[in-house]
């Protein structure tokens, strides 16, 4: 259907981009497709609008007649211009291709339809996950499941724009698939157990983040991180002989083991030449901090090894909300999971799984603009997360990230997420962020997207440019069980003496 025609204000007519003055009674809005036919072979030349707007001649003394009041109601010296860039045509290999040919001026211009938009943007082969449907078509927005492993996903949106819902929605797709993709989900704040019901107990497993510690399997020096001490401290010199005493005789690291051996600890052995009340007073410290410990475990309970459960299970999620230890302790143990994730990817070919960074600035925070944690457990921690981005995706390793905001996150780990689907308008400086990773066309798409709305762009979909999608939800998370006002009215009801029924729980 034609809906409109080029048309150049200067008299000049690009082949990049295009203005189309519509037709009456047509219209057109940002990201819808439109096209025209190739001048040589008449083949659809695709264009994605971003900008529509009202267009009207202007009259040198327009402006005096409004001070008065006085309008010029001439609807025929109005029109609605659309601009458009270009995206390109399909050969006959279905290879995306630039028109390097002119067109002529005032070439009609029609809207894509369902097989057009499809032959653009479906992606090849069976082994691909529904994200969503397009506004202007209503067709389904498949994404490639082999480029979001192999090219890393990043999902960004403010609060509450849907952009966790999109995120396990998406997960809950890709685990029911065939063959189904195994998910290692680190949950900062418990979202994603919404999956047990939905996928069920046999393939879905939720682990507290202690669970997976591997006491006997840090270097000694991370030890010294949740107690805050230095490496030339006397009782740091103690904790770590007393740790080198543990791994000569290859003890597990408890409580009652490393006890024993700080109290083998001689003051000869470190050099100490001062009184021995004051050794022992050191010692003490060690011996009270050990005990108050919240990584050491008290005693031997076998830590569970993450490469194990994804072997049996669909999605392993990591449960970071539980407790209130110090973000350290935490990124300490989620570097040795991601750690033995990725060694284990490294040298099985036949082992993989995609890890999820749920609130992703916790984990690969941006220096300077968000930081959180310790700097040495939060630097070996981004360190193994940049491998991954890097290298994992080759290897069967690939990376979600889940952000609100872009700018907070390492940028190395951001760009290297080929695959993004943008939930909301962003903050200044998240756009400008997205501009520099995505380009200008990109950015202008990003409106203010209605909630559960997205732009979606990357190598998942057959072309790399961006598709406007509304987000068809799988899986809500967790939290979305019970609104703010549901609690107000259960503590209103309690307060009156009021018998309610208990609230299921958030996680």
């Amino acid at each position: 259907m034609t809906i409109g025609y080029t048309y150049s204000d200067t008299g000049e007519y690009r082949i990049d981009e295009i203005t189309v003055v519509l037709l009456r009674m047509h219209e057109l809005a940002r990201g819808d497709i439109v096209y025209v036919e190739h001048p040589k072979n008449g083949s659809p030349v695709v264009y994605q609008v971003t900008r529509v707007y009202p267009h009207k001649r202007v009259r040198v003394y327009e402006e005096s007649l409004l001070k008065d009041g006085r309008i010029i109601g001439d609807s025929d010296d109005a029109a609605i211009h659309a601009h458009a860039y270009q995206w390109g045509w399909m050969d006959e290999d279905s290879s995306l291709r630039p028109l390097r040919y002119p067109l002529q001026p005032n070439t009609a211009v029609f809207r894509a339809d369902r097989d057009v938009v499809s032959k653009f943007t479906k992606p090849s082969g069976e082994w691909k996950l529904l994200l969503g449907t397009d506004p202007s078509t209503d067709l389904d927005v498949e994404l490639g499941v082999y480029p979001l492993i192999r090219q890393s996903c990043l999902i960004c949106g403010a609060v509450g724009t849907g952009k966790t819902t999109t995120a396990i929605s998406m997960v809950a797709r890709a685990a029911g698939l065939n063959p189904p993709v195994r998910f290692f989900i680190v949950d900062k704040d418990g979202e994603y157990t919404s999956l047990v019901d939905r996928l069920g107990e046999e393939s879905v497993l939720k682990v507290p983040w202690k669970r997976f510690f591997q006491p006997s399997n840090i270097p000694w020096e991370d030890y010294l991180t949740e107690f805050g001490w230095q490496k030339t401290w006397w009782n740091a010199k103690i904790l770590v002989k007393g740790l080198k005493i543990l791994y000569a005789q290859a003890a597990t690291v408890t409580k009652e083991n490393l006890r024993r051996a700080v109290g083998y600890v001689g003051m000869d052995s470190l050099g100490f030449n001062k009184k021995a009340e004051e050794f022992e007073s050191y010692r003490q410290q060690v011996l009270n901090s050990v005990n108050g410990s919240k990584l050491i475990p008290d005693g031997d309970m076998e830590p569970l090894d993450p490469v194990e459960l994804l072997r049996s299970r669909r999605v392993v999620i990591m449960d970071v909300s539980s407790g209130r230890d110090t973000w350290a302790q935490k990124h300490l143990v989620i570097s040795q999971v991601l750690r033995r994730i990725f060694g284990e990817a490294l040298e099985n070919r036949r082992f993989g799984c995609i890890v999820v960074l749920e609130e992703a600035m916790y984990y690969a925070p941006q220096r300077g603009v968000f930081e959180i944690g310790e700097k040495d457990s939060r630097g070996k921690l981004l360190g193994v997360i940049k491998e991954i981005a890097t290298n994992g995706g080759r290897n069967g390793n690939g990376l979600w990230i889940v952000t609100q905001r872009l700018a907070t996150v390492e940028k190395t780990v951001v760009t290297q997420c080929a695959n993004n689907v943008i939930c909301h308008s962003l903050e200044d400086l998240d756009r400008q962020r997205l501009s520099e990773i995505l380009g200008e066309e990109f950015a202008r798409l990003i409106g203010d997207l209605p909630q559960g709305e997205a732009i979606v762009k990357g190598t998942a979909l057959r072309c790399r440019f961006p598709i406007w999608v509304k987000v068809l939800p799988e899986v809500y998370p967790a939290s979305s069980i019970t609104t703010p006002m549901s609690r107000f009215v259960f503590m209103e009801q309690a307060s009156r003496g009021i018998a309610v029924a208990p609230v299921q729980s958030d996680v």
